[in-house]
């Protein structure tokens, strides 16, 4: 059996260089993880956010060629989006009974048209923006396919009496935007009272 010591303390390597590693008594490979989960791609500024503005938007009552918010992959990016976690909050009104749903449409090849295009922003602060692109009410080639449920929603208004909670989801890559597709996030419920709600959507840029 080879024993391969590692170096105990804080040691930094540099792209490409090569370090032993430590395996224990039944030769296993010894494994401890440095730091916080997404640490490494964050520090790499690839971990990028789009969210809508703080007056909020509506969620919508249906699947439509308008979502309140997408994520775009423009064809040519040559990298791959992973989503990472999304999120809802509610800013105003009064929401309609229902669900948030994530959808795609899979053949987005042109630049989604009117609405707003948002500013994704790298989770290393004050880094380059990345590849993805980020809209909301803007016009997308047809309405979405649903993907899955992600939020559910009742009859909720300012002055209903509930603890604070948090709309988020952990999705951790397992959905994925190949260049030319759009990610979507899109209420399918009843319409409700002027409703107003902050949505973002996070991923990783992976080169393909």
């Amino acid at each position: 059996m080879v024993n391969m010591d590692g170096i105990a303390g804080m040691v930094t390597v540099g792209d490409g260089a090569t370090k032993t590693v430590r395996i224990d008594r039944t030769g296993g490979l010894v494994v401890t993880q440095a730091h916080c989960e997404y640490a490494e791609p964050g520090n790499r500024g690839v971990i990028f956010v789009a969210s809508n503005a703080v007056a909020g938007v509506a969620p919508g009552t249906v699947l439509s060629t308008t979502p309140p918010i997408c994520v775009w992959n423009p064809p040519n990016s040559g990298v791959i989006l992973s989503i990472m976690k999304t999120a809802m909050g509610y800013v105003s009104g009064t929401l309609g009974a229902g669900s948030v749903v994530y959808a795609y449409v899979a053949a987005q090849t042109t630049v989604p048209t009117t609405g707003t295009e948002l500013t994704p922003i790298s989770t290393k602060l004050g880094f380059p923006r990345g590849l993805g692109r980020a809209f909301t009410g803007s016009t997308i080639v047809s309405a979405g396919t649903i993907i899955r449920p992600a939020f559910s929603m009742g009859a909720f208004l300012a002055t209903t009496a509930i603890q604070p909670f948090q709309c988020a989801d952990m999705i951790e890559g397992a959905i994925s935007v190949p260049p030319g597709a759009v990610f979507i996030m899109q209420g399918v419920a009843a319409a409700g009272t002027t409703p107003l709600a902050i949505f973002s959507i996070e991923w990783e840029e992976i080169p393909l």
